[in-house]
């Protein structure tokens, strides 16, 4: 009976935003396609939702749709059927939900879930909290050590959500639960939603509900982050590996020479190539198709696919995007992004917490941290 349940379930993904904050990596992607190991964020999104039983999916979208729409299709190839509503403008987060319901003809509970969230949260289990309940709305929260960033929940011993408060000063904040970007939604909820666009639901939808009871929160205990921003997309990354290849995982595609160290856990994807004498990770993610020149040091950082170091170079606590090419004894300082098809030219110093658009050429040293190269 509850598989007959699921199987009615329509899932709303948020994938229209702009995600400036995780410029430059976004300038030439949208931020749901952003790698998260080896595959995209949305890929897991989708699993997560085809394990549960949820097949119907349809994916809001905006910002480079075309992207999205040449990988996914029709969702066949992922065993899930996919539909798409593109926005004319931007609507908000909240703006787009009523416009698909009458759209797509939506008669029973839906989820709404955003792109940008990584997590291994079990959609079939919240979904029956939401019909155990029998609410208008389910919203799965997570605990943060700060919540200024986020939506805070405060929740009753019955699992009513009493007070819910935007981004409150982390000193003032009366919990650490906050809005993981799940929703579970009775058709009712709608008329809550306002005429107005944009609109949000962190602003818009969620305080009305909250204040007629109609919210419960499923608490989530396990992986979750958001990638706002470059350090919560380097997070989510690490802890994708430490959950899922906590000894590391090299692709039997790859070659590597037989005295490259490796400081576990490390993640090398297929057709890859590690040259002698180098030093990788810990906590090191390298795409496909990349190559890796001899006595290179690299941790603590993620490279996308067909990046070329050509050796004798360190990179610490960085991303560097696809396609890029590091020349010969080259350091790159901590907390640097890279967009793709960077070129850094021999002997060149990069300081920390540098930022590269795509394309761009360096062929002299940057000095001053912080600084963005346009």
């Amino acid at each position: 009976m509850f598989g007959d349940f699921m199987s009615n379930i329509t899932a709303i993904i948020l994938t229209g935003g702009f995600a400036t904050r995780l410029r430059p990596l976004t300038l030439t992607r949208p931020k749901a396609l952003l790698p998260i190991l080896d595959k995209p964020l949305l890929d897991w999104i989708i699993k997560s939702l085809r394990s549960a039983g949820v097949k119907d999916i349809i994916l809001s979208v905006r910002y480079l749709a075309n992207l999205i729409r040449d990988r996914y299709g029709d969702g066949s190839e992922f065993n899930v059927r996919i539909e798409y509503a593109e926005e004319v403008r931007p609507l908000g987060d909240a703006g787009p939900i009523p416009v698909i319901a009458s759209r797509f003809s939506l008669s029973n509970p839906f989820l709404v879930i955003y792109g940008d969230i990584f997590t291994d949260v079990n959609i079939a289990e919240v979904i029956k909290f939401h019909k155990s309940k029998g609410g208008l709305a389910t919203l799965v929260l997570t605990k943060v050590e700060d919540p200024s960033r986020y939506g805070v929940a405060v929740v009753d011993k019955e699992g009513l959500i009493r007070e819910f408060i935007e981004k409150p000063p982390r000193e003032v904040a009366k919990s650490n639960l906050v809005n993981a970007g799940i929703y579970v939604f009775d058709m009712d909820v709608l008329k809550y939603f306002p005429h107005k666009t944009p609109s949000k639901l962190s602003k818009d939808v969620i305080p009305r509900l909250v204040s007629e009871a109609q919210v419960y929160a499923y608490i989530h205990e396990g992986i979750w982050s958001d990638i706002g921003v470059p350090s919560d997309y380097k997070r989510a990354n690490f802890e994708a590996l430490l959950r899922y290849y906590p000894e590391g995982y090299i692709s039997s595609e790859s070659k590597m020479a037989e005295d490259v160290e490796i400081n576990k856990p490390v993640f090398i994807g297929s057709n890859t190539v590690i040259d002698k004498g180098s030093k990788l990770g810990p906590l090191t993610i390298i795409g496909s198709q990349s190559r890796i020149g001899p006595y290179t040091r690299i941790y603590r950082s993620i490279l996308l696919d067909g990046v070329v170091v050509e050796g004798s170079s360190l990179i610490e606590g960085s991303i560097i995007g696809r396609a890029s090419y590091i020349g010969r004894w080259v350091r790159i300082g901590d907390g640097c992004v890279l967009g793709d098809e960077v070129t850094i030219s021999d002997e060149v110093f990069i300081s920390n917490r540098v930022t590269i658009l795509p394309y761009k050429e360096i062929n002299e040293s940057i000095m001053k941290p912080e600084s963005v190269i346009l």
